[in-house]
């Protein structure tokens, strides 16, 4: 989700909905940063199985928390098998295991389209100048929104091969729709 040490560390099970595949992050660095966070399916299905495994199950229990006692979940207690993970993928370079996580899902958060005002509201910044490093990062120039934007204006450039019908320009008439229609009623 890509969500700070501090919030995930503080991450009750009552801000967790996973009927409704939600995240909220109460405990947030600024004002703006308490924010709702949707969950990916197998993320929603990875934190029930993690629940039903944990010892920790009531709604103000840690989500991540120390695996017997319930306090704080440190980095020292997985640092080992962190590093582990790592040179088995032929890491060797220094990883920050919070915000090095945080910097690769939001990353591929813009890699994958995701608006920048989305991304700057699933990260809980203040300032785009903040988000507009990810975006720099996921090499994101918006072609896909410049060339959508010539054709709603006309100026020329060929429709996708995926649409079947052409996108309209004029805004008083409706788009005719074709075929069967009987099966809607």
């Amino acid at each position: 989700t890509g969500i700070r040490r501090g919030e995930l560390q503080a991450l009750r099970w009552r801000d967790v909905y996973l009927i409704d595949s939600v995240l909220r992050v109460r405990d947030a660095k600024t004002e703006e940063g308490i924010r709702a966070i949707a969950l990916s399916p197998a993320l929603a299905e990875a934190l029930w199985q993690h629940r039903r495994q944990s010892k920790f199950q009531g709604d103000d229990e840690r989500v991540f928390c120390h695996p017997t006692r319930g306090t704080v979940y440190r980095e020292d207690v997985f640092a080992p098998q962190f590093r582990a993970a790592l040179l088995e993928a032929g890491i060797t370079d220094y990883v920050r295991p919070f915000h090095d996580l945080r910097h690769t899902a939001l990353t591929h958060d813009a890699a994958a389209g995701a608006s920048p005002i989305a991304l700057m509201a699933k990260a809980g910044h203040t300032d785009m100048k903040v988000t507009r490093r990810y975006l720099h990062l996921a090499g994101i120039v918006f072609r896909d929104e410049a060339e959508a934007l010539e054709r709603r204006l006309g100026l020329g450039v060929e429709e996708p091969a995926e649409l079947s019908t052409p996108l309209s320009t004029r805004l008083s008439e409706p788009e005719p729709i074709e075929g069967d229609l009987s099966r809607l009623e």
